[in-house]
């Protein structure tokens, strides 16, 4: 008798913790999904602002000029920021690409100086990105405006079918984590289904049946969506820790709409799955429960 009752908390215990555990991992990929989702315009707004757009400079002008272009460029409402590269910059580089000195070979240095202007996101696309370089190009002792239109477009078209992709993959992982919630639900509240048939026959309501399931589920969606929010954290630590750069992708205002989301599918999924599974035994007769 002793050891019956050593069993039953046990075996209890176990299923709870797999159950929390399952949807727990299925919250996970959901609120992975949507940070990816949501965090989606910062990084496209990243990747954007770093294809910069260069102007060629004279030899002629001065490193005066120089800083006035600049502060001008600056002030500019699609300039995100500009940055100065030097002839011997350029040199250097050509040194550690061609592996010579182009000066030994051609007896003058053929770089000139160039100022990289990175424009805001907004502005980095098929059209406006024209009008951009019209407007560089009417700035004075600019010789000439070097960008590549194809990266551009391409990025463009590949960001946005990135984002439908992605919005795809989130809506199927709805369905598919509603399915396996439910299943695990479903197995969970298998062994119940006697008790439930029981408590029908002595006159409970429906609703007096589902509403200790019901809390029940309610305490593990929570318990599980706790458990995935600080999964996607820590994921997002590790990120960060690795890769510095992506700290300006993660907005705060977003990811607490990723825990809130978490936590709201958690509770509704599993909720609405028990309803499901104890309305599939509350609908069955007693002689059908020995053959399922």
């Amino acid at each position: 008798m002793s050891n019956k009752q050593q069993i039953k908390p046990v075996s209890f215990f176990t299923a709870g913790f797999i159950t929390t555990l399952s949807i727990t991992l299925v919250l996970f990929l959901l609120g992975i999904t949507f940070l990816v989702g949501f965090t989606g315009r910062g990084f496209t707004s990243y990747l954007k602002e770093n294809m910069a757009v260069s102007i060629e400079l004279p030899d002629s002008i001065s490193e005066v000029a120089i800083d006035k272009m600049q502060r001008d460029l600056n002030k500019s409402p699609y300039v995100k920021s500009t940055t100065y590269i030097s002839k011997e910059e350029i040199r250097k580089q050509l040194i550690e690409d061609l592996g010579r000195d182009p000066e030994e070979i051609l007896g003058f240095n053929p770089a000139h100086a160039y100022i990289d202007v990175f424009i805001k996101s907004n502005y980095v696309n098929n059209d406006s990105i024209k009008i951009v370089e019209k407007n560089l190009k009417g700035v004075k002792s600019v010789n000439n405006i070097i960008y590549n239109e194809e990266d551009i477009a391409m990025a463009n078209s590949n960001l946005s079918r990135i984002g439908s992709i992605l919005l795809l993959l989130a809506l199927i992982l709805i369905v598919i984590s509603f399915t396996l919630i439910r299943n695990t639900i479903q197995l969970n509240i298998y062994s119940k289904r006697f008790l439930i048939n029981t408590m029908r026959l002595v006159g409970a309501t429906n609703s007096f049946i589902r509403k200790p399931f019901i809390t029940s589920m309610i305490i593990c969606g929570m318990v599980a969506a706790v458990l995935a929010n600080m999964l996607i954290t820590a994921v997002i630590y590790y990120l960060v820790k690795e890769y510095p750069d992506l700290i300006s992708m993660v907005k705060i205002n977003e990811l607490l709409i990723v825990y809130v989301s978490v936590v709201i599918l958690g509770l509704l999924i599993t909720v609405t799955a028990t309803i499901f599974s104890v309305n599939r035994y509350l609908r069955m007769t007693s002689n059908k429960l020995y053959h399922i």
